[in-house]
């Protein structure tokens, strides 16, 4: 049954219930950076040192508007940072309930056709995906347990977890929104709110895994997508083998703006004018044409005159593209280290690549960039991962003042960055005070809620910073 999900279903706050209060276990603990740095005190251009002088920073200059982006948030990250503490006052964290997928294949092994000792009605589908056997598991970041099929809870509300496919059931324990607990069953039940559709799903409660069900209008269901990645990943691996990839170079349009077409700020294909290259249809600038965004991989096929005649394989299309936005000299002649962000269901994988060989080291949540009239979707396609930030900041919306900062970055695509969770600086007495790096949003793995940036847990944004190549490293947007 397919039904439709709202796009923003986590500006509901939860009033802190007693049922299941107690469970679970703790948070994962918080980046040892020290909090209460003072911002001011951090050598930044374009600062005031001066404590008794004007709230926030001053105008920023030139040359530091080039370490500053974007707001990076879709919306206003203090909803998520409520919604997060709402989830750790209730223990209801993906630390404390998720499970992983190795307790799954140990439950699938049983092969129990029984739920809380009742036995299981009509069985509609079994969840059970895999990695392909062309994709070995070599897990380096296990922080937060997570299966590879699951079920979002987007009810808005807490949801009760039963014990048998029945509204009247008996109730294992409440859930709460945002959690997403293992997904094992679809099966068919007594009808509620107008479906006799629920899931079986398993989740952590108590330091020990249960099993209950959930009516299908309680979420939605999600999985880690690998056939799709394996494709991607094949993809790429296939460009490359033809010979080396270059990508468009117009970071903060550092090469120049590319033309107008309208007063929109993207084209009709949903690509971005701001920070991306012109792709003519002919080598002659009076010619149709697209918009092609940074970071973009593509093949050089050849040159006339001042332009590169190139191959796009996200877009399937040969374009013409000015020169001076491709560097020839900066490629991607192999692909070993290769994230990628799947879109549609707000999770990620990493991959090692050698020869024929594919490893996964890591596989979690992300959240990916919101539609808006303020903000952007992450871009599909295949991009180079260019540099890496051990942090960068942020300017508040409409505004030339920091807002806050990103820890461990790895930029794929203009202002475009897979990083940890964003921070707002506390302002005191005139002064920018650092809170310290947050590990943890209830908000990752939901719906976007970020500024084409893909969001990450910390921990695991500082993972993939120390462990990318950038000389053979790159970054594919799915959905």
């Amino acid at each position: 049954m397919k039904k439709k999900i709202p796009a923003l279903i986590l500006s509901v706050f939860l009033l802190a219930a007693g049922s299941c209060s107690y469970r679970r276990s703790t948070l994962p603990e918080k980046s040892p950076v020290p909090s209460g740095t003072v911002q001011p005190k951090r050598n930044t251009p374009g600062r005031s040192p001066n404590p008794t002088g004007p709230k926030g920073p001053d105008r920023l200059t030139k040359s530091d508007q080039q370490a500053v982006e974007e707001n990076v948030n879709g919306r206003d990250v203090s909803e998520d940072e409520q919604i997060t503490d709402q989830a750790e006052s209730m223990k209801t964290t993906q630390k404390d309930t998720g499970v992983s997928q190795k307790e799954i294949k140990q439950m699938e092994s049983e092969k129990s056709g029984r739920v809380n000792d009742v036995e299981s009605p009509e069985i509609l589908q079994e969840y059970h995906t895999q990695l392909p056997d062309e994709i070995s598991e070599d897990l380096r970041y296990t922080n937060y347990n997570l299966t590879y099929d699951y079920f979002l809870i987007t009810s808005g509300q807490e949801v009760p977890i039963r014990q048998s496919p029945d509204p009247a059931a008996a109730v294992v324990c409440m859930a709460t929104d945002g959690e997403k607990p293992a997904l094992l069953r679809k099966v068919r039940g007594k009808s509620t709110e107008g479906s006799d559709i629920w899931y079986v799903v398993s989740f952590r409660e108590d330091g020990s895994v249960r099993t209950g069900y959930l009516p299908s209008s309680a979420g939605t269901v999600r999985r880690f997508q690998f056939d799709k990645m394996l494709s991607a990943l094949r993809s790429l691996q296939q460009q490359i083998s033809q010979g080396k990839l270059n990508h468009i170079s117009n970071y903060k349009n550092a090469n120049g703006a590319p033309p107008k077409k309208n007063e929109a700020a993207t084209d009709e294909f949903g690509i971005r004018i701001y920070q991306s290259a012109p792709g003519y249809d002919r080598p002659d600038t009076h010619s149709g044409f697209r918009y092609v965004p940074d970071g973009i991989l593509v093949r050089i096929l050849g040159e006339s005159g001042d332009f590169y005649r190139v191959f796009v394989n996200t877009f399937g299309k040969e374009l013409y593209v000015p020169k001076k936005y491709i560097n020839p000299d900066h490629a991607l002649s192999k692909a070993t280290h290769v994230i990628i962000v799947d879109r549609s269901q707000q999770n990620q994988a990493a991959f090692e690549l050698s020869g024929k060989e594919i490893r996964m080291v890591s596989y979690t949540l992300a959240t990916t960039g919101l539609k808006s009239p303020t903000s952007y979707e992450t871009p599909l396609g295949a991009y180079q991962a260019i540099e890496k930030k051990d942090r960068f900041e942020y300017l508040k919306d409409g505004s030339d003042e920091i807002a806050g900062y990103a820890p461990f970055a790895i930029r794929f695509c203009g202002g475009a960055y897979i990083h940890g969770v964003p921070v707002n600086y506390v302002e005191k007495n005139g002064w920018q005070v650092d809170p310290g790096v947050q590990e943890y949003l209830q908000t990752i793995g939901t719906f976007p809620r970020s500024h084409m940036c893909v969001r990450n847990y910390s921990s695991h944004a500082e993972f993939l910073y120390h462990w990318m190549d950038l000389t053979n490293g790159a970054i594919l947007v799915i959905e």
